[in-house]
């Protein structure tokens, strides 16, 4: 990606060790998502908590060496999401293969059904699809900014962790849409499910507003929270602007998407993702910031049309979908949803 020999001998192993981490986080990625859809939404949180909490504690004793614990620096911190991502893992197996027995027989062995594997494989290549589109868009997006200097890749990490305080309720939100429309859905109440789909969006942009104006009006003290480099802070603040902007298109986006996922309208989502990422995202990212010169702000401008254009392709899907006709997919009877014209 064009980085200095300093960051790339740094990163190296710490890379590695957040790959191998990333395989237990994508086991209990399936765990959460197989808690929340039947309505267990409580256990996933708590599991996620502690997960965070020893992330915080364990990257503190071993980056730092405390407590007589190894100062292995930076790679104490990717070695402390490695253990607390196997602890995640050991907790969701404990819980499916424990207490979840007791109602739901999880440790039965279960009969091979083709029409189920079938169906799982082509949603999940959808959503996958849409996932590397999302990925690969990021991808560029980090190259273009890692181009610019130690400060421009220091101030885009602090205001992409800055953003990331804004996708933790609009995903919560959007995890309650997916839930609700699949939920209203399975029990034939198809004008509930798109009532309740609206009055998420409703809530979570509600919220959002409050946190983006706050965000928008404390944008030096919360940079100078993450670095005293003034260089840094200050060239954070545009970029916390535009992260206060684009957290209310952002998050209608999320619910909206989780909406359409409850409904099992992932090729709309996956297509959408495609178009966006390979046509708007990448090209305007590699033109703003390597042809034009604007910088990292001009790879953020990208960045927050990718996701004003995401929410206003799933909000126009969402509310233009005849729901009378909608039904979740299942192996026995797979059905998309349809458009109203």
């Amino acid at each position: 990606m064009g980085l200095n020999d300093e960051i790339v001998l740094a990163g190296t192993d710490y890379v590695m060790l957040r790959m191998i981490a990333l395989i237990f986080g994508i086991f209990s990625g399936a765990f959460f998502a197989y808690l929340r859809a039947i309505g267990d939404t409580k256990t996933p949180m708590t599991m996620a908590l502690i997960n965070s909490g020893l992330v915080v504690v364990l990257t503190y004793v071993m980056a730092y060496g405390k407590y007589g614990f190894p100062d292995l620096g930076l790679q104490g911190a990717a070695w402390s999401v490695l253990i607390a991502e196997l602890v995640q893992l050991a907790m969701c197996l404990w819980v499916y293969y424990g207490y979840l027995d007791a109602t739901l027989l999880t440790r039965t062995r279960e009969r091979f059904d083709r029409k189920q594997v079938k169906l799982m494989v082509f949603e999940s290549a959808k959503l996958s699809m849409m996932e590397m589109s999302n990925s690969l868009g990021m991808l560029v997006f980090t190259m273009c900014i890692s181009r610019l200097g130690t400060v421009a890749i220091a101030a885009n990490e602090i205001a992409l962790n800055i953003l990331s305080f804004g996708f933790m309720p609009s995903n919560g939100f959007g995890a309650a849409a997916t839930i609700g429309t699949g939920q209203e859905i399975g029990k034939g109440r198809h004008a509930e499910a798109k009532r309740f789909g609206l009055m998420t969006v409703v809530l979570g942009v509600l919220l959002m507003v409050l946190i983006s104006l706050l965000m928008f009006a404390f944008a030096l003290p919360i940079a100078k929270l993450y670095t005293p480099e003034r260089a840094v802070y200050m060239a954070v603040i545009p970029l916390i602007h535009l992260a206060a902007f684009i957290q209310l298109f952002n998050t209608s986006g999320i619910i909206f998407g989780g909406g359409l996922r409850g409904i099992g309208d992932t090729t709309f989502l996956s297509r959408v993702a495609f178009v966006l990422n390979w046509i708007i995202f990448i090209p305007g990212t590699l033109l703003l910031t390597v042809v034009l010169d604007y910088g990292q702000v001009g790879a953020w401008i990208a960045l927050c049309s990718n996701m004003v254009l995401a929410a206003l392709a799933y909000g126009l899907r969402y509310v233009k979908l005849d729901w009378s006709k909608a039904r979740v997919k299942s192996g026995k009877a797979p059905a998309a949803p349809m458009v109203s014209h």
